[in-house]
């Protein structure tokens, strides 16, 4: 039964929250606690940097330990909770982020950091896919833009209060003091999920379900997914430069084609590449991965810059972190209700211009520049990046049968983070390639940022052969 806004409020306010605000309120609640999470961990990540050691390719591996599990556990999410259950997946995966972020919290050690925080993806891989599916089997077709515009704001809303307080508690206490908020907000995600988010599809689950599931898919794809990660950032793996190790790529290449080759076989497979007929699906979620790749140069690179560059403290660089998200947010709110009116294709174009312009001011701003300059243009890329988040969303589900959703969403989800995680590895490795090259710290920062200038053109093209509707 789809929940329409027009019922969410009975005329006699029986009751503060209706069942469409109690499912908005359940899918937003795991998206706070990772946001906390993000915003903060950004903030903290030069410190940290300092605190392990690192270089610029090995510190990308701190964001990319957990961004490789969240990435390649998409789908496989999607397609147990069409089968098992949608809320009993997001109440473990809000579990296992909790374990994994108390490993980060007392670690002694690089390796066990580096353990927690891959804990940590494992547990958050489901709720992008298994919120969209929710929302999509939740709402009606027209208020869906809106209802995905609300849910996709929470994170960037996050940002305009965390990432400050988040530096204030690094500088007064160090970068442990950042997980026991994240703690605390995965506890209260887990009473909401359980009081408002419906148990859809959950009676009578046939647990032999797992048996007969396709894991060497899984396996395949996951082992592709990690050699190809390994292939962009691979002198912290194998002590050969990035995108030179061509063994990885190899391998990488061999298990794509074992994929393909196995799921032509499977009546049930992992992934259903007959999803990729809809030419609107692939466009949509190339169009997203490549919006994430560029939307991991402020998440990565941005507090770094700032360290490096302009020798801003945590704090300050929260307040930066915060204008981006700020930004982020107010168009988070109203991507979706555009979309509604307009259409995916025209905001999407709009958002992907922008960054092209904002991708060369960064890489032509000097060395000199304003304090203010950069906070400006960090504001207008949350601005205008935002815009774009909540039509995609909608125009990935376009043409896509119900009891599909689960599965596209998650096959859109890893494609959409394998952008963002994919841009800080090259980011990493492209920016300690040119310092290994003894060039100036600048020149080797507008040189990552030239690069996303290149990326924004080609998702503009991607953009351009998206469907209107």
């Amino acid at each position: 039964m789809r929940i329409t806004l027009s019922h969410a409020f009975p005329a006699r306010w029986r009751a503060l929250i209706t069942p469409a605000i109690g499912v908005l309120i359940g899918v937003m609640a795991p998206s706070l606690m990772v946001g906390i999470d993000h915003h903060t961990f950004g903030v903290a990540l030069p410190t940290i940097r300092a605190y392990w050691g690192l270089d610029a390719d090995t510190t990308a591996w701190t964001s990319m330990t957990y961004s490789l599990p969240f990435m390649a556990l998409m789908p496989l999410y999607g397609r147990l909770g069409d089968s098992l259950g949608k809320r009993r997946l997001l109440l473990l995966g809000t579990l296992l982020f909790l374990v994994g972020t108390s490993v980060v919290a007392v670690s002694s050690s690089l390796g066990w950091f580096l353990l927690g925080r891959l804990i940590q993806g494992i547990g958050t891989a489901g709720f992008v896919p298994l919120s969209i599916a929710i929302i999509t089997q939740s709402f009606a077709a027209h208020e869906r833009g809106k209802i995905m515009g609300i849910w996709n704001s929470i994170i960037p809303l996050t940002g305009l209060i965390f990432p400050y307080f988040g530096g204030l508690l690094v500088e007064q206490l160090g970068w442990r003091a950042i997980y026991p908020p994240t703690l605390v907000a995965g506890l209260v995600a887990l009473l909401l999920m359980l009081r408002y988010v419906p148990a859809q599809n959950q009676r009578g689950v046939d647990w032999g379900f797992l048996g007969a599931f396709d894991w060497i898919g899984v396996l395949l794809l996951s082992s592709a997914m990690i050699a190809l990660l390994f292939f962009t950032s691979s002198r912290p793996i194998t002590g050969v430069a990035g995108l030179a190790d061509w063994r990885l790529l190899g391998i990488c290449l061999c298990c794509f084609a074992g994929l393909l080759l196995w799921e032509r076989r499977r009546s049930q497979p992992y992934i259903n590449f007959q999803i990729f007929q809809n030419r609107n699906f692939t466009a949509v979620s190339i169009g997203a991965g490549l919006r994430m790749f560029l939307m991991s140069c402020t998440s990565f690179v941005l507090p770094l810059y700032l360290t490096d560059i302009h020798q801003l403290s945590a704090s300050i660089i929260g307040i930066a972190v915060a204008l981006q998200a700020g930004m982020l947010f107010v168009t988070s709110l109203i991507g979706g209700q555009v979309a509604d009116r307009w259409g995916g294709r025209r905001p999407v174009l709009i958002s992907m211009v922008g960054l092209v312009a904002v991708m060369i001011a960064l890489a032509l701003a000097p060395a000199r520049a304003p304090i203010w300059l950069i906070l400006a243009l960090t504001g207008v890329h949350g601005l205008i990046i935002g815009l774009s988040l909540a039509p995609l969303h909608r125009a990935s589900m376009q043409g896509i049968a119900p009891q599909e959703t689960g599965a596209a969403a998650g096959l859109y989800s890893m494609i959409r983070f394998a952008g963002q995680i994919l841009g800080v590895a090259v980011a990493g490795v492209t920016l300690q390639k040119n310092l290994a090259l003894n060039l100036a710290p600048i020149a080797a920062y507008q040189a990552v940022f030239w690069l996303y200038a290149i990326v924004a053109v080609v998702a503009t093209v991607i953009g351009w052969g998206m469907s209107d509707d």
